[in-house]
C-alpha cells in the first residue's frame, strides 16, 4: 500500500508514528531501525532530514541487516574480482608513455578499465543475487535500487517499507508491504492512502 505524506515546510518535516509492532510481519517489536531522508534544504547551515524510527521484531531486523549479503557484498566482491581481471591485461597491453606526464599511462588506463568493467560486472551479479533472494527477503527487495544507483537516489528502504522523497511535490511516499500495518499507520497519523 502506498501512502503519500504532504510536507508543508521542508525545513520542518513531520514526526510520524508507527504502530507498536513489526512493520513487516506484525509481531511485537523488539527494536527500532531508522530511515533517513535528506530534505534537500538547510536550517542554520545544517542539512534537514526526516528521521523515521520503524519498529521491527528481532527476526525481521536480523533479516534487514542480512540484506547486505545479497546487495552490497555481491556488488563489491564481484566488482573487485572482475576489475582486477580486467586491470591486469589492459595494463600489460597499454603503451608506455615517453614523457614524465604519460609514464604511468598503463596503470591509469588499466585502473579506469578495471573500475568501469568492475562496476558493471558487480551490478549484474548483484541483480542476479537479488532476484534469487526475493522469496526470502520479500518483494520490496526488488524495488531497492542497485547499489551503484542507490548512492544517488532520494530513497531509503527497510524490509517491508520503502520511503521516497518527491522534493518538487513536497511529498514523502511510503510504501508498505503489509497492508494491515499501513492502515494502522494511516489511522495513527490521520493520513489518506493513495
Amino acid at each position: 500500500m502506498i501512502i503519500n505524506i504532504p510536507i508543508h515546510d521542508l525545513k520542518k518535516p513531520p514526526v510520524l508514528k508507527f504502530p507498536e509492532r513489526c512493520a513487516y510481519c506484525g509481531r511485537p517489536k523488539t527494536e527500532m531501525l531508522g530511515i533517513t531522508l535528506n530534505m534537500g534544504v538547510q536550517n542554520r547551515n545544517q542539512p534537514v532530514t526526516l528521521q523515521l524510527s520503524v519498529p521491527m521484531c528481532k527476526t525481521c531486523a536480523d533479516k534487514e541487516r542480512g540484506i547486505a549479503k545479497v546487495t552490497l557484498i555481491p556488488f563489491l566482491t564481484a566488482g573487485l574480482i572482475i576489475g582486477v581481471i580486467v586491470f591486469i591485461p589492459v595494463m600489460l597491453l597499454a603503451p608506455e608513455g615517453t614523457t614524465p606526464q604519460t609514464i604511468g599511462f598503463p596503470f591509469v588506463l588499466g585502473g579506469f578499465a578495471g573500475l568501469v568493467v568492475g562496476v558493471i560486472g558487480g551490478t549484474m551479479v548483484e541483480f542476479v543475487v537479488k532476484t534469487l533472494s526475493v522469496p526470502f527477503y520479500g518483494k520490496l527487495l526488488t524495488r531497492r535500487p542497485l547499489t551503484i544507483f542507490g548512492m544517488f537516489a532520494d530513497t531509503d528502504e527497510l524490509i517491508g517499507i520503502s520511503a521516497k522523497l518527491l522534493r518538487e511535490k513536497k511529498i514523502v511516499r511510503l510504501e508498505f508491504e503489509n497492508e494491515e500495518i499501513a492502515r494502522e499507520f494511516i489511522q495513527l497519523n490521520s493520513l489518506e492512502p493513495k
